[in-house]
């Protein structure tokens, strides 16, 4: 009977001390994980979105760049060709658009080395300021494009590829940034990384 007494003891103590810890942990630290969990996914996730629209902007521009140009043909087609090339112009004007709006999702994930937060900041209002400019359509699929080729490479190119060219792309997109300050045809970048808002360049 004793040694019942004391093997209950030594199986059912143990068993209710894990069982009061499993509850703590699930009533305590455990909302705390999945709360953190989630908003790790959702930066994944925006990073996702940014590259997935850098990739369709590069590509979209090489599509408007490479596809004749309806007014050079005639007939049915050239109708076909202009609802494809509007078509395009549309999905770059969403892409820039949703970026300008939600750049803070995925611009404040970076870490601060390189100024890459302030880069991905000035390229998003750079890309959307040419886009709205009153540039020829060529002038600004051939812009935006060279503007979003450096990020491709910075954030989006296998690292032991790039790690050498990183600060000489930045570089690159920073001296394209640059020249569009002056220009009246461009509106400004936001203001700044915790602003957000776009500014049309009036002056």
């Amino acid at each position: 009977m004793i040694y019942m007494a004391v093997w209950m003891h030594s199986v059912f103590v143990p068993v209710g001390i894990a069982l009061v810890t499993t509850v703590l942990v699930n009533l305590t630290v455990g909302p705390r994980l999945a709360a953190r969990s989630k908003r790790i996914q959702a930066v994944h996730d925006s990073r996702d979105r940014f590259g997935d629209y850098v990739l369709d902007i590069l590509a979209v521009c090489t599509n408007l760049q490479t596809v004749v140009d309806s007014r050079s043909v005639g007939g049915e087609v050239a109708s076909q060709l202009q609802q494809e090339r509007k078509r395009w112009e549309d999905q770059i004007d969403e892409a820039t658009a949703w970026l300008a709006d939600h750049w803070q999702r995925f611009a404040l994930s970076y870490l601060g080395s390189l100024d890459l937060r302030e880069l991905i900041v000035k390229y998003v209002g750079g890309a959307r300021g040419v886009w709205l400019s009153n540039r020829s359509l060529d002038e600004r699929v051939r812009m935006v494009k060279e503007m979003t080729e450096p990020i491709q490479t910075i954030f989006f190119t296998r690292r032991w590829r790039v790690v050498s060219s990183i600060p000489k792309e930045a570089d690159r997109l920073r001296s394209m940034l640059a020249s569009l300050e002056g220009n009246d045809q461009t509106p400004a970048t936001p203001d700044d990384a915790s602003g957000g808002a776009l500014r049309l360049r009036d002056d």
